[in-house]
C-alpha cells in the first residue's frame, strides 16, 4: 500500500457510491449511461473495484473482474481499469508511476486473495507496460473485441439450440 508521498497521507481502499463523480472519467462507453454502470460495477461481486485516497481526494483507480475460465482451468482475474490521476510537474509524474504500481500491487494481491490462477490485464495505456513487464506479466495471444450496438441484429450467426 502506497506510504505518505509529497507530504501527503494515500491509502488504497474500496471505492464507494460517493466516489462516482471522481471516477467517471475513467468509465468508457456513453457519457450518460456512466454513473449507471458504475453504481451496479460497485454492487457487484464479480468485480473489485479500489480507489488510491490521497487526503479524501480520489487520486487513482483499479478495477479488477473474476471469471471462470475453462482455457485457464480456474478463476482469473482480469485488471479492466488502472489509472492515477496525478498529473503536471515532474514530482507528479513520479509520484504518478508509484500510484500505478501501487495499485496494480494491489490487483495482484487481490486475485491472489481470491484463489485465481492468473491475472489478464486489459489495460490500453502503452505507458504501463514497463510496470506490468516488471511484475512478470507478459503478452498473450490476441485478444479480439467488437463493439454491439443497442440496435443492431446479427442476421449472421448460427442458431443456437437451448438459446
Amino acid at each position: 500500500m502506497p506510504g505518505p508521498e509529497a507530504g501527503r497521507s494515500a491509502r488504497l481502499r474500496r471505492a464507494r457510491r460517493e466516489d462516482i463523480p471522481a471516477l467517471l472519467g475513467a468509465v468508457g462507453g456513453p457519457e450518460a449511461g456512466r454513473a449507471r454502470a458504475l453504481r451496479r460495477i460497485l454492487k457487484t461481486l464479480a468485480a473489485d473495484v479500489y480507489v488510491l485516497d490521497r487526503d479524501r481526494r480520489v487520486d487513482g483507480v483499479v478495477a479488477i473482474f473474476y471469471r471462470r475460465s475453462l482455457h485457464e482451468g480456474g478463476l482469473v482475474a482480469i485488471i479492466d481499469a488502472l489509472e492515477s490521476f496525478a498529473s503536471g510537474g515532474a514530482g507528479e509524474r513520479e509520484e504518478r508511476c508509484g500510484d500505478v504500481e501501487s495499485l496494480l500491487e494491489h490487483a495482484i494481491e487481490r486475485a491472489r486473495k481470491r484463489g485465481c490462477v492468473a491475472v489478464h490485464a486489459a489495460i490500453g495505456v502503452p505507458s504501463f507496460a514497463g510496470a506490468l513487464g516488471a511484475r512478470g506479466f507478459v503478452a498473450g495471444p490476441p485478444h479480439w473485441v467488437r463493439a454491439l450496438d443497442r440496435g443492431e441484429a446479427d442476421a449472421a450467426g448460427p442458431e443456437v439450440e437451448g438459446g
